[in-house]
């Protein structure tokens, strides 16, 4: 079969800050996965490269469960309950990522997740800025992060977007470890939904794991993080990671170096 021609693709809005809003291209449908990869390309001068090495990774998603299955026998492989919610979602996703992965051509998928060093991505640019912890380097890359607070590379980063003091993180200059230190750190894998990052039914990181494991049972992110540190269980751990997300995000919207590496006292 010859190549599926090059899809038309429409202009990206505008976000709050006057750049396009990639943002947009994780809120697409996953059906129209190569549009969304090959708009992001477009874009790659402004942070799109980020986003489109994102969408590939979906498509790298589910060649990874199809492999499993085509490496294990179907004597070993679980029954699925098609009446279930959980198998009907995942077969769904399946789908709709195998409408959106098929159309996209090798070469077009290799250049979406081969990003070479020295790439013209701002952000990749800035996430892969050599910095040795506490070195001016550090203070720089951050400064050039928060500069720009992209949600998606926000939620790249997680929790290394934090200062380590051993095996404590260090913020608002104190050394903070044990269970405050868990806590944070989910409060880390919530910041970027908190400046606008889809979070919901179409984030990966919701999506991914009924996908690959048949564990559908979370609505949004914060559902999985929330679950994560037992917040069902201890109902005051669920208020500590969202305070804990508040003051991340007014540190991040002030572009606040300091508070994030001021050494404790």
């Amino acid at each position: 079969a010859g190549a599926a021609p090059a899809p038309r693709l429409a202009p990206l809005p505008a976000g709050a800050d006057g750049r396009v809003d990639l943002g947009a291209l994780l809120r697409a449908p996953l059906s129209e996965l190569r549009t969304s990869l090959l708009t992001a390309l477009r874009h790659r001068s402004e942070g799109g490269w980020l986003y489109a090495r994102a969408l590939a990774r979906h498509c790298s998603m589910l060649e990874m469960v199809e492999m499993r299955e085509g490496l294990a026998p179907a004597a070993f492989q679980p029954p699925v309950d098609l009446n279930q919610p959980g198998a009907q979602r995942a077969l769904a996703l399946r789908d709709q990522l195998a409408a959106g992965c098929s159309q996209l051509q090798p070469d077009e998928l290799r250049e979406a997740i081969n990003v070479p060093p020295g790439a013209i991505d701002p952000l990749i640019a800035a996430m892969d800025q050599p910095a040795r912890p506490g070195s001016a380097q550090a203070r720089e890359r951050l400064a050039t992060i928060l500069s720009r607070p992209d949600p998606l590379m926000l939620a790249e980063l997680g929790p290394s977007l934090l200062a380590r003091d051993g095996e404590a993180i260090v913020f608002d200059g104190k050394r903070i470890d044990g269970e405050e230190r868990q806590l944070l750190e989910a409060a880390a894998l919530l910041l970027p939904c908190s400046l606008g990052l889809v979070c919901d039914g179409q984030d990966a990181a919701v999506w991914g794991p009924c996908l690959a494991d048949g564990l559908c049972g979370t609505a949004t992110r914060e559902d999985a993080v929330m679950a994560s540190v037992e917040a069902g269980e201890h109902p005051e751990r669920r208020a500590a990671v969202l305070a804990w997300v508040e003051r991340l995000r007014a540190a991040v919207v002030a572009r606040d170096v300091d508070r994030f590496l001021k050494p404790p006292a």
